[in-house]
């Protein structure tokens, strides 16, 4: 039989579709329940969430005991087997060279398996037209290396990303070592400061990737991987990035009334922040945004908040002076 008339047969079985449904909602019960998971949940209560290397240590202790990894994946594993429509109920992710599932989420720890593919990145880097990123999350992470695919890692370093970071210091990133990697190894990185690129594979490289967003730096940073020069940056704040979203709601359905609003967020303790809600503020108001730009040119905490500032501020009063040039009435 081939694959296409499996599907067919099990698209038009009503009861097949519902045994695959029920067969994953068992499994994503049985998974949260397993006693290493419950464990793993224990550590970091003790742990309080009270800094990046105790969430760490607890991922840690879990990413190295084999048993506890091997019992997460046994029940996809055979659940995988046992019916071919079956999904594993995680979330998951892809890019062009890997594949993800989320095995544990809460607030203060992700924990993914992720598959590399060895060929997407060979090819990658054959059909590549442009330059590349090279990418420092701001997360603190721990890289457990089941399967390392004898792959060679560049690490890169940069300047630490912190409250007052500034593109106009003219930051770069730099190759600090590369790494050929085992099986089993463990990889830890600050995203602050850290990351690393996948040079070369030969085969599959299969890991567990622990994450935190406990001390996170403000930023995700990205550099050029040719001139090694600052590129661009975004926050790691999801409260931020969602407040930042609204605000550019409330400016495009014209929400004059949510000036306060505007108003408020004006005084953000993320620099990044002020500035978005003064890009958008204008956009609504500009009247009414004008004396807080003034203000922020003049004396705002961070050096670039008050260089965007004051360009913008001198690209307005340049367009009202030649507006009221253009208003004088020719007496000719």
């Amino acid at each position: 039989m081939k694959a296409s008339d499996s599907l067919a047969e099990w698209f038009g079985d009503a009861g097949a579709q519902a045994r695959t449904m029920a067969l994953a909602e068992g499994v994503a019960r049985h998974v949260a329940s397993l006693p290493e998971l419950r464990r793993l949940e224990a550590d970091l209560s003790a742990a309080g969430g009270r800094s990046a290397a105790a969430v760490l240590d607890a991922a840690r202790t879990f990413l190295d005991d084999e048993h506890a990894v091997a019992a997460c994946l046994a029940p996809l594993i055979q659940a995988a087997r046992s019916d071919p429509f079956f999904r594993p109920p995680l979330r998951h992710g892809s890019s062009p060279v890997h594949t993800g599932l989320l095995l544990f989420d809460r607030p203060e720890l992700m924990i993914f398996l992720s598959v590399v593919s060895a060929e997407a990145v060979a090819a990658k880097r054959v059909f590549r037209q442009g330059g590349a990123s090279i990418i420092l999350p701001g997360t603190r992470s721990l890289y457990k290396f089941l399967r390392s695919g004898d792959a060679t890692l560049s690490i890169w370093e940069a300047p630490e990303v912190d409250g007052d970071f500034s593109s106009s210091a003219g930051t770069r990133c730099r190759r600090a070592e590369r790494r050929r990697m085992r099986d089993g190894e463990t990889l830890e990185l600050d995203g602050g400061r850290q990351t690393f690129v996948i040079d070369h594979a030969v085969s599959d490289i299969v890991y567990l990737h622990a994450t935190t967003q406990v001390d996170a730096a403000p930023l995700s940073v990205q550099y050029d991987s040719e001139t090694l020069e600052f590129v661009g940056a975004s926050s790691t704040d999801e409260a931020s990035s969602r407040a930042h979203l609204m605000l550019s709601l409330l400016r495009s359905m014209d929400r004059q009334d949510a000036a306060p609003v505007f108003e408020a967020m004006l005084k953000s303790p993320h620099f990044y922040m002020r500035w978005a809600a003064m890009r958008d503020f204008l956009g609504l108001d500009a009247d009414r945004a004008l004396p807080h730009l003034r203000e922020m040119a003049r004396s705002d905490d961070h050096p670039d908040v008050r260089e965007a500032a004051a360009q913008t501020l001198a690209l307005l009063v340049a367009d009202d002076e030649a507006t009221e040039r253009e208003d004088v009435p020719c007496l000719a």
